[in-house]
């Protein structure tokens, strides 16, 4: 039985870096609101930036047929306040507040090269500094997905704490980059739908229809776009759907006085549809995640052993294109949690992108056991039940552990809370193995049965199931 410590996941990268704990207490949202949204002052300008960015991935999209710009936005923004109560039902309202201030930040714009790969829809993500610096955790986890399907990208440096990392790691590049604080965030990115809505009608082929744009955050990231869907949204309409991933229930302040809401909901006259999609260390914690229901414009996927900061998404935070700062990979107690859930964000993206240009929603997803107080429910092996799995769940070939994973050298805050929030995958005894899979062709069978499944449910995009198979055909089972 997997008890809940009572931390948030979205903290533990500002709590380890600033107190040396990793904070992991989880809720969900399902909220919305009704807000009086003001426009900027005047429309933001923007303008293509020569050289290399802080936090670039120009190295690895260069075969890929793909361009990275950095576009410098700049403007006036509006900052709003909380108007009563903040209920945890998601209806909220804001107005705008005080005079427009001037701000300067920067886009990074990823597209295909071929306007004909394009495939009209837009992914904004609100760029993630938990970690002290720009991580586009939802760049990583979707990026096969959106480069076979032609989507474009842009990573919005919407926060102060954006500005103050570009700074150090390139103080000359970045001298004229200034966000005043976190409450003009908000209308910073609305600003940045509206120009690139605007710039994207240009990026497909002639003819072809007006962009969709869809909003991105990931962990931390995730918990401001719940209160943009709650309090802005209803107003500005400026995404036409978002995207959420291991995301805790909670809304982020709406200015830097305010506090977050915890235990949130979605409100329920979503004007957008909206998916969020979360590892089992979410749900670990976030109890009221599983009671997130699935409605007309919402779907909450859950999925089981998937890990927040699992081997595959370290060694991207280490890719990025950084050298002023110099991270590796930790040395952990227990393997690093290498389950690749991050195919079930490719199906999800995919079902957004069908809900918002054709109206067909995604699968609604099983969620993850729990017992009758609340904790998550193990199999015979320590894995959780129900939920999205993995076929390595279904066909298991190892344990896939929660939390308890520590450094054993090069201790540092990076490597305490990549090793605990990477979770672990610890493989099965050879007797156990056997007793289970006769032979090779008795576990292919089984791990081909539970990866079928998926795909005609809708839970896995074809070029993964394939993917999936012929790893599993290079499985040798201990003799």
């Amino acid at each position: 039985m997997k008890h809940a410590p009572a931390v948030d996941p979205f903290q533990w990268p500002r709590q380890i870096w600033h107190a040396g704990l990793l904070c992991l207490s989880l809720v969900f949202a399902t909220a919305c609101a009704a807000a009086d949204v003001a426009a900027p002052s005047r429309p933001a300008s923007v303008h293509t930036e020569a050289g290399r960015p802080a936090t670039s991935r120009q190295h690895q999209l260069a075969s890929q047929g793909y361009t990275e710009q950095e576009w410098r936005l700049q403007g006036q923004s509006q900052t709003h306040a909380q108007i009563g109560d903040w209920a945890k039902d998601g209806r909220w309202t804001a107005q705008a507040t005080g005079a427009a201030r001037p701000f300067a930040t920067r886009l990074l714009v990823r597209r295909p090269q071929d306007p004909a790969r394009f495939n009209g829809t837009v992914l904004v993500e609100w760029l993630n500094t938990a970690l002290g610096f720009d991580l586009d955790g939802g760049w990583v986890l979707n990026r096969d997905e959106i480069l076979r399907e032609g989507y474009a990208w842009v990573g919005v440096s919407a926060e102060p704490d954006s500005i103050t990392s570009l700074k150090q790691m390139q103080p000359k590049r970045y001298a004229t980059a200034s966000i005043e604080d976190v409450g003009l965030s908000y209308d910073i990115f609305t600003q940045t739908a509206s120009v690139i809505r605007q710039a994207a009608a240009s990026w497909g082929a002639p003819q072809a229809p007006a962009p969709k744009l869809l909003a991105l955050g990931y962990s931390q990231s995730g918990s401001y776009l719940i209160t943009y869907i709650n309090a802005l949204q209803p107003t500005t309409r400026a995404f036409d759907g978002f995207y959420l991933m291991s995301t805790a229930a909670v809304g982020m302040p709406i200015d830097k006085d305010g506090s977050r809401v915890f235990n949130t909901a979605y409100r329920p006259d979503l004007n957008a549809p909206v998916i969020q999609v979360s590892t089992e260390m979410e749900v670990l914690v976030g109890w009221s995640l599983s009671t997130t229901p699935d409605t007309d414009k919402l779907r909450h996927w859950e999925m089981a052993g998937a890990a927040h900061l699992d081997r595959h998404m370290q060694e991207e935070v280490i890719a990025l294109d950084q050298p002023e700062r110099q991270l590796a990979l930790p040395h952990c107690f227990k393997p690093a949690n290498t389950l690749p859930s991050r195919l079930f964000n490719h199906a999800a993206l995919h079902g957004l992108r069908e809900w918002v240009w054709r109206g067909t929603p995604p699968p609604v997803a099983p969620r993850i056991g729990r017992g009758r107080i609340g904790f998550v429910q193990d199999d015979d092996l320590g894995n959780a039940q129900g939920g999205l799995r993995m076929p390595e769940l279904d066909a298991p070939l190892a344990q896939y552990g929660m939390y308890s994973n520590f450094p054993t050298r090069q201790i540092s805050v990076w490597t305490a809370y990549a090793c605990m929030a990477g979770g672990s995958a610890n493989p099965l005894d050879g007797d156990v193995l056997r007793a289970r899979f006769a032979n090779e062709q008795a576990y292919i069978q089984a791990y081909t049965q539970a990866a079928d499944k998926l795909l005609q449910g809708g839970f896995l995009r074809p070029a993964d199931h394939a993917q999936l198979l012929a790893r599993a055909k290079s499985v040798k089972l201990p003799r």
